[in-house]
């Protein structure tokens, strides 16, 4: 199986990046992984509302580009490490000065750092999204529409009885995207979408998140798929 799964994921590469060569015939920039800066003290700050001192924050960098994440237009965080386009990172020189939509997109990818930090093999199990269709896949996602399967919840529904471990690694990064919208977003810009949703779920989110607000060291929480 894990033959077959690496086999998957090699021929996805090939993939991407003859992608990316023919992006680059009609002239398109191809970026490349050439820029990182750690996080700043309003970033810290912000993410410690959620992660407490879980993750050694000085450990964190966030680096522009790289192949999959140009090719796929989603952020990575394979390895505790976050890769953004340079849009992104450009835009935001400190995530705790963006837009809400943007901090809360922040604060998924810091809970793959808290995830990596606290023992959660992440590139493995995105590895493992990636070739089952995690990423590639779109689903009626009862909690976000439009989504990429990856993502998928539905808490109030299929995954009324589900604990906090019980979720993806995906699925825990949205949870924790709903709990931070909904806790310390709510006065910005409160006709969001998210909002609205992260509202309308805050009382389950809270429910599944008791144990990880109690004490987000907690290595029993990691996802294990």
């Amino acid at each position: 199986m894990t033959n077959n799964i690496i086999a998957t994921f090699q021929d996805t590469l090939k993939k991407l990046n003859d992608d990316m060569k023919e992006m680059k015939s009609y002239g398109a920039t191809v970026i490349k992984i050439g820029t990182k800066r750690q996080l700043t003290s309003g970033e810290i700050r912000m993410s410690q509302l959620v992660f407490k001192n879980s993750i050694d924050y000085f450990k964190v960098w966030i680096h522009v580009g790289g192949l999959i994440h140009t090719a796929t237009g989603n952020a990575m965080t394979p390895a505790g490490e976050i890769y953004i386009s340079s849009k992104d990172y450009v835009e935001n020189q400190d995530f705790s000065l963006s837009r809400p939509n943007i901090k809360h997109w922040f604060i998924h990818e810091m809970a793959h750092v808290w995830q990596y930090q606290n023992g959660a093999k992440t590139g493995w199990l995105g590895l493992k999204q990636g070739c089952n269709g995690g990423y590639t896949t779109e689903v009626q996602s009862v909690d976000s529409a439009n989504e990429l399967k990856a993502y998928d919840t539905d808490l109030l529904g299929r995954d009324a009885n589900k604990k906090f471990q019980d979720f993806n690694f995906e699925q825990q990064g949205r949870i924790i995207e709903f709990y931070f919208d909904s806790n310390f977003l709510k006065n910005e810009e409160p006709h969001r979408k998210h909002l609205q949703i992260s509202l309308k779920l805050h009382n389950r989110v809270m429910a599944i998140l008791i144990d990880f607000v109690k004490n987000p060291k907690n290595s029993s929480l990691l996802p294990h798929h």
